[in-house]
């Protein structure tokens, strides 16, 4: 595992834990919409906090607005396919990838 710090625990994203953990704890009670706008208030401040994105991406997807949810996923994965180049090895980019990919073709099931 890479020493190197990842976004997710650079400075600028520790002041988002705590509102993180509020978007997460509203998806996880099924207040999806509620979620929703706390993952896009974290992401208007860092758009490529990847932990934001993919929270905004399930979110989207349990509130039942797929195609939302698959270009959610997409930027995400963009971002640790970014994250990986810089990085190579990585584990917390390899393993978002490899959950990513699977919400990706789960969801994209679900839309035809």
């Amino acid at each position: 595992m890479s020493a190197q710090p990842t976004p997710e625990t650079s400075a600028a994203s520790t002041d988002f834990r705590d509102e993180l953990g509020k978007a997460w704890a509203k998806h996880r009670s099924g207040h999806h919409e509620e979620a929703i706008e706390i993952f896009k208030s974290i992401l208007q401040q860092d758009a490529k906090q990847t932990n934001a994105l993919y929270g905004l991406g399930l979110a989207q997807r349990s509130k039942g607005d797929l195609q939302a949810a698959i270009d959610t996923f997409q930027s995400c994965l963009a971002e640790v396919k970014a994250g990986l180049a810089a990085q190579p090895g990585e584990d917390h980019y390899e393993m978002l990838q490899r959950m990513l990919e699977q919400r990706l073709s789960e969801t994209r099931a679900n839309t035809h």
